[in-house]
């Protein structure tokens, strides 16, 4: 499923940004783009952050932002920005970021089994974390998909 959800629409690198918030910005901005939630959902982002603090930096360097449902999320959803310098969320350093839209608190379930999978590849996250390839990169999100 991931690997129908991060396309080259959805997917960004070599990315400068100076802050968390613009992260979630410019990744939200891309599910907007292609009308999968409404901007609602960028605020939606960083009140929970704000309230919960840094818990959506899943793994060094990588950060799993998301939101309410409610907040305008029209379909499952998610994109993937690489940065060529990190950002921090208090302590912790991002180097990449997903966002991920869900329709309801149990739609996403299946997704972060997926997801978990990937973060456990000892090959990913190093392309996650050094600004990996673009071919690269979706050449292992499909060889996760093909193992489903």
């Amino acid at each position: 499923m991931i690997s129908d959800l991060i396309t080259g629409k959805t997917y960004l690198d070599d990315v400068t940004c100076s802050s968390w918030e613009e992260l979630v910005d410019i990744g939200a901005g891309l599910l907007i783009e292609q009308g999968s939630v409404e901007p609602a959902f960028i605020q939606s982002i960083k009140d929970t952050v704000k309230e919960f603090g840094p818990y959506m930096v899943v793994v060094d360097d990588l950060a799993f932002f998301h939101g309410r449902p409610e907040a305008g999320v029209k379909e499952i959803s998610m994109s993937l920005v690489l940065l060529r310098e990190p950002v921090y969320l208090e302590e912790k350093r991002i180097k990449a970021a997903i966002v991920f839209a869900a329709i309801d608190n149990k739609s996403h379930l299946e997704l972060m089994r997926e997801l978990g999978g990937f973060l456990q590849d000892e090959e990913f996250l190093p392309l996650l974390r050094n600004n990996g390839s673009k071919a690269a990169i979706m050449n292992k999100i499909q060889e996760g998909a093909q193992m489903e």
